[in-house]
């Protein structure tokens, strides 16, 4: 069974069409999935090991015989298919995937897990329904009740996910109809403005100094002196880094568009470090996982949380790099030279980057730190203890 409830399917690279699932219950099955005359046509061959490899493939190669027999008969006759239908959302989420997805996301392989995962997180029970069945009615009620059982923007981001998946199947050719999606109203989101407050930085940084987690301590503190995403420091390439000049290269960011982060004394300091214990390997972050770096460490965040009395106070990991900007904020720093700090892009913003130098970027960056170390420094105030309950009856 696979641990994280969610299914795994794999195309064999040896017959076309021929793919292989393995659902979480443990059920193993082979099917042949195709474009027939614009669609995708999927067809159930079996379950492994009532079938080896070799008779799927057999399967599969009959079928994508009779399909090409068919096809140079200008589709004339008995098709050698069930009779064509409207593609599944699971059908329709495949072909959105291998096509769409991995073809264009920045992070191909994070993109296509986060389909899948809202897929069956969300949309478990829409998944064997034909697209066509799907009603604006059907998303408006998905919409509400997600609002309602799994927050505001939970809702609003499963809704966006569908009107791409169905924008895409239209342009693609892949179906024709009405967008379900479209025109359904989001939940309004206020953006969200939580930072490190300058009564919490000695807690933070007290228990942090006491963190044990090599990865995790290092992190937050260049999260802190870089206002860099999560993202782009766990995936951090040597390479990148020049401890000679000071500055960080970040070449594969969430708009695509690279930018140059300063480096401060502070995270040369970590930086030289992390290098010295690397020896040759080509991460700043390595792990032993698939990726070969760190992607996540919330279990030691919440920790960490807890040991500061932060554990009911909704911070998160991304609200580092929001304290950055909102310490430089604090210092009077224009806001076009935060913008660029933290690799923040807009039409007009970026002409105005393009003519500044990291100078004043740094000079900032250092403001804004020496700001945090000194407010991390401060006493810690001792909570005031909680009055002693009076037993039943005493006066």
């Amino acid at each position: 069974m696979l641990d994280n409830g969610e299914r795994l399917t794999v195309f064999d690279d040896h017959t076309a069409g021929l793919g292989f699932t393995v659902f979480p219950s443990g059920v193993r099955s082979f099917f042949h999935l195709r474009l027939v005359r614009g669609y995708p046509q999927r067809t159930t061959i079996g379950r492994f090991p009532d079938l080896s490899v070799e008779q799927a493939r057999g399967k599969a190669s009959e079928l994508n015989t009779a399909l090409a027999k068919w096809k140079l008969n200008s589709y004339a006759g008995e098709t050698p298919f069930e009779t064509r239908r409207d593609p599944t959302l699971d059908d329709l989420a495949t072909q959105y995937v291998e096509r769409q997805v991995k073809a264009h996301a920045a992070r191909p392989d994070r993109a296509a897990k986060a389909v899948e995962w809202r897929l069956a997180k969300y949309l478990a029970s829409w998944r064997n329904r034909e697209i066509g069945s799907i009603r604006k009615a059907d998303v408006v009620d998905l919409h509400e009740r997600l609002g309602r059982e799994c927050g505001k923007p939970t809702a609003n981001r499963t809704v966006q996910m569908l009107r791409a998946m169905f924008y895409w199947a239209i342009e693609a050719g892949l179906w024709q109809g009405v967008n379900p999606a479209a025109g359904v109203k989001f939940f309004h989101e206020a953006k969200r403005t939580r930072f490190l407050q300058p009564d919490e930085l000695p807690r933070f940084f007290a228990a942090l100094a006491k963190e044990k987690n090599a990865d995790l301590r290092d992190f937050v503190n260049l999260a802190m002196w870089t206002g860099a995403r999560r993202g782009d420091l766990f995936a951090m390439r040597w390479e990148n880094v020049s401890l000679d000049d000071n500055r960080w290269q970040v070449p594969d960011p969430k708009n695509r568009i690279p930018y140059s982060v300063p480096l401060t004394p502070e995270a040369i300091e970590i930086l030289k470090a992390r290098k010295r214990r690397a020896k040759d390997n080509p991460w700043v972050f390595p792990s032993h996982g698939r990726t070969q770096h760190v992607v996540d460490l919330k279990g030691a965040w919440r920790k960490l949380l807890e040991r500061a009395n932060l554990g009911d106070k909704d911070l998160r990991q991304h609200d580092l790099r929001r304290t950055l900007g909102s310490y430089q904020a604090a210092q009077g720093t224009n806001l076009n030279i935060i913008g660029k700090s933290l690799g923040h892009t807009s039409i007009a913003a970026t002409q105005i980057y393009a003519q500044l130098n990291l100078d004043p970027v740094r000079a900032s960056v250092m403001a804004a730190t020496r700001t945090m170390i000194a407010g991390s420094k401060k006493k810690i105030k001792q909570q005031p203890a909680k009055p002693k309950r009076q037993k039943e009856g005493r006066q």
